[in-house]
C-alpha cells in the first residue's frame, strides 16, 4: 500500500490535506508536526511520498530536505507554501523535490501532483526487485564460473579465456554453459545485461 506522509506544523492545513487524501483507495496516509518528527519516524517507515511544507519553525522544509541525504530517493517530496514563496520553492527543487504546491490546493490539483511521485515509487521499487532477483542469480555462481563471466564479459573469447584459467576449451563451454543456465538467460549478451544491472560488473572488475 502506497503512502503519503504529510509533514505540516499548521493544525489546520495537515487536517485539511489528510482529510483530502485519506479517502484514496489503498494509500497509507501518515501525518507529522514537524521536521523532527518525521525525520525521527524515517528510519521506521516505508517509502512513500512526502508533502513537505516549507515554512514552519525550528526546522524548515528546506532543513529537512537537506537531512534526507540517501533517502532522497525512497521519498519524493512535493514542497508547499503559501503563495508568493516561489524563492524557496526553487530551492527546494534544486535539493531534489518533484514539485511545489501554492496552499490552499485544490483536491483535483492535488491529486495531480502525487500521481507522478507515486508513478517514481512505483518505478524504483521495480528496478529494486529486478536488482534483487539479479543478485540472487549472481550469487548461486561458483568461483570458476564468476571468474569465466568476467572474462567474458571483457571480451575474451572461449580460448583465451582457456589459455589464461588453464583450462581446455571444452572446460570453459561447460562453466560457460553452466552460468547462463544459473542465471536464466540463453545468450552471452543478456548475462552482461543482467551483469550490470545486478551490479556484478562493478563488484568483479
Amino acid at each position: 500500500m502506497p503512502s503519503v506522509y504529510i509533514v505540516d506544523d499548521d493544525d489546520i492545513s495537515r487536517d485539511w490535506f489528510y482529510e483530502a487524501l485519506a479517502f484514496l483507495p489503498a494509500v497509507n496516509v501518515v501525518t507529522f508536526p514537524s521536521g523532527e518528527s518525521f525525520l525521527a519516524a524515517r528510519p521506521d517507515i516505508q517509502p512513500g511520498v512526502v508533502l513537505l511544507d516549507l515554512r514552519m519553525p525550528t526546522m524548515s522544509g528546506l532543513d529537512t530536505m537537506a537531512q534526507y541525504g540517501e533517502d532522497l530517493g525512497k521519498f519524493p517530496t512535493i514542497v508547499m507554501s503559501a503563495a508568493g514563496d516561489i524563492g524557496n520553492a526553487v530551492r527546494a527543487m534544486q535539493l531534489g523535490a518533484m514539485d511545489f504546491i501554492e496552499k490552499p490546493c485544490p483536491p483535483p490539483s492535488l491529486y495531480e501532483k502525487i500521481r507522478p511521485a507515486f508513478a517514481r515509487l512505483e518505478e524504483r521499487q521495480r528496478l529494486e526487485d529486478m536488482q534483487t532477483d539479479s543478485a540472487t542469480r549472481f550469487s548461486q555462481l561458483s568461483a570458476r564460473e564468476a571468474e569465466v563471466l568476467k572474462l567474458l564479459i571483457d571480451g575474451q573469447a572461449n580460448r583465451a579465456i582457456a589459455d589464461k584459467l588453464r583450462l581446455s576449451v571444452r572446460t570453459v563451454e561447460v562453466y560457460r554453459g553452466k552460468l547462463m543456465m544459473k542465471l536464466g538467460v540463453n545468450s552471452l549478451p543478456e548475462a552482461i545485461k543482467l551483469a550490470y544491472a545486478s551490479g556484478f560488473v562493478e563488484l568483479a572488475m
